[in-house]
C-alpha cells in the first residue's frame, strides 16, 4: 500500500529530500506558502500554507491523515513538525522540549553552560526583560534566538553599542528575544553526525568560510583540514550531548569554532542543513546523505556504521552579492576543478544582497586535496557577475561571495 508523506518545506534545498521519498514509491505532498518553489512543481499534491504556523500544520495533518511527516532545511519547518509529531505521534522526532532546546539559541546556551559543554559564555534577553553583561569579555555577539543565515547578528566592541545591537536582534526575531555571547576567535567548521541508538553511526567534518556576509557561510569543503585529534574531541562532546538530551535517531548537525587547540560549540540542529550541504558530502564521500536524513521519519533504521571507501576533494560555493542588482549572466572558472552549477535564479530576476538571497550554488571537484585547500576559501574570486547594463549596476558590480 502506498504511504502518504507530507514534506514540510518546498525550496530547492528540500528537493534532495523529496526525491529520496519518491524513490521509495511514496505519495509525497508538499507544503509551503511560495507556490513557485521547486518542490511544488514535483509534488503529487501541494498545500500552500505557512508551516511556521504550527496550528495550521496540525490542522492539515489531522485532515489529510498522512502516514509520515518529514521536515526540511529550516528551523521553522523542524519546530512545527516536532510540535505536530508530539500531538499526533509521527516518528523520528525528539520530544518537543528537547527540540526547543536545540533550535532556540537562548535555551541551547543554558544547557551548554549547565552541563559544562565547550561553548562561549553568554547572557539572555527575554521580551520586556533586561540583561547584564557584567563578567563577559568583549567583543560580544548579539543574536536573535530564532533566526538563521546570520540575520540580525551584530558584533560589538563595548557596552555603548549593546542597546542598538539588541534592538537589531529583537527586530529579526519572531519571539523578540536575543542572546549575547562572547566572541571566540578561530575558524568555522561543521559536524554532521547520524545518530543511531545514542551513538554516532556516521559523521562528516566540513571547513566553512564567510566571505561576503560575516555570519553566513558561502564557501565550504570536504574533507576537512581539522586534525584527527580535534575531530575525536568534537565527536566525544557531541556523543555526550546526545546522551544528556536523550536524542532520537537521526541527524545532529553542529557548527563550531576552533583555534587549532580549543573548540567552542556555536549551534546544533536536527533539521537538514540548507544550500545543498548534503550534496557536498555525497559528492565527496558517496554517502547517501538525504537517504540517511529521511530514514527515521519514515520508520527505517540507520546503518549501525558507515565509512567512505574513497574521499574526493570537493568545494561548495553559494553565489551572493553585497548589494542589490538584476542578474543577467555570470561566469565561473575554478582552477584545477570540475565544476557543476545549480542555478537558483533566472536571468533578469532581482538578486537581493546577502544574507537574503542567492544566485546559484557551485560544486567544484578538485584534482587534489592541496588544490581544494588553496582554492575553496577563495571560490568567490573565480566568479564574475554581469548585471544587465539597464539594471542600474555597472559591469561586475556587487562583489560575488
Amino acid at each position: 500500500m502506498t504511504k502518504r508523506v507530507l514534506l514540510v518545506g518546498s525550496s530547492f534545498s528540500a528537493a534532495p529530500i523529496f526525491f529520496e521519498l519518491k524513490k521509495r514509491g511514496h505519495h509525497v505532498s508538499v507544503c509551503g506558502s511560495a507556490s513557485a518553489d521547486p518542490c511544488h512543481q514535483y509534488a503529487d499534491q501541494s498545500f500552500y500554507i505557512d508551516y511556521s504556523d504550527r496550528d495550521a500544520l496540525l490542522a492539515l495533518a489531522e485532515a489529510e491523515h498522512f502516514d509520515y511527516l518529514v521536515p526540511t532545511c529550516n528551523d521553522f519547518s523542524y519546530m512545527s513538525c516536532a510540535w505536530v509529531a508530539e500531538c499526533l505521534g509521527f516518528a523520528g522526532f525528539d520530544r518537543y522540549p528537547v527540540a526547543n532546546i536545540l533550535h532556540t539559541k537562548n535555551a541551547f546556551r543554558e544547557v551548554m553552560e549547565r552541563d559544562d559543554f565547550h561553548s562561549p559564555r553568554s547572557r539572555r534577553l527575554s521580551v520586556g526583560g533586561t540583561v547584564d553583561v557584567e563578567g563577559l569579555r568583549f567583543p560580544l555577539l548579539v543574536k536573535p534566538v530564532d533566526s538563521f543565515s546570520g540575520r540580525g547578528v551584530s558584533k560589538i566592541g563595548d557596552a555603548a553599542a549593546l542597546s542598538a545591537a539588541l534592538i537589531a536582534a529583537q527586530q529579526a526575531s519572531r519571539s523578540g528575544e536575543a542572546v549575547i555571547e562572547e566572541f571566540v576567535d578561530g575558524r568555522l567548521f561543521s559536524h554532521s553526525a547520524f545518530i543511531r541508538q545514542q551513538a554516532i553511526a556516521a559523521d562528516f567534518f566540513v571547513d566553512e568560510f564567510c566571505t561576503v556576509y560575516p555570519y553566513q557561510v558561502n564557501c565550504s569543503h570536504h574533507p576537512s583540514s581539522l586534525s584527527l585529534a580535534l575531530q575525536a574531541a568534537v565527536r566525544a562532546e557531541m556523543t555526550r550531548l546526545v546522551e544528556v538530551l536523550g536524542l532520537a535517531d537521526g541527524l545532529l548537525h553542529t557548527q563550531f569554532i576552533c583555534d587549532g587547540e580549543n573548540f567552542w560549540i556555536i549551534e546544533c540542529m536536527r533539521r537538514c542543513p540548507g544550500d545543498l550541504y548534503g550534496h557536498l558530502v555525497e559528492l565527496s564521500t558517496g554517502v547517501p546523505y538525504a537517504d540517511f536524513f529521511v530514514r527515521p521519519f519514515i520508520g527505517e533504521d540507520l546503518p549501525a556504521a558507515w565509512t567512505a571507501e574513497q574521499v574526493r576533494p570537493v568545494g561548495r560555493h553559494t553565489i551572493s552579492t553585497d548589494r542589490k542588482l538584476v542578474s543577467y549572466e555570470f561566469a565561473c572558472r575554478v582552477p584545477n576543478a570540475e565544476v557543476r552549477i545549480v542555478p537558483l535564479k533566472n536571468s533578469g530576476e532581482v538578486l537581493s544582497p546577502a544574507p537574503f538571497d542567492k544566485l546559484a550554488i557551485v560544486f567544484a571537484e578538485f584534482s587534489s586535496a592541496d588544490a581544494m585547500l588553496e582554492h575553496s576559501p577563495r571560490l568567490a574570486e573565480f566568479v564574475t557577475l554581469y548585471p544587465h547594463p539597464l539594471s542600474g549596476a555597472s559591469l561586475c558590480e556587487g562583489k560575488p561571495s
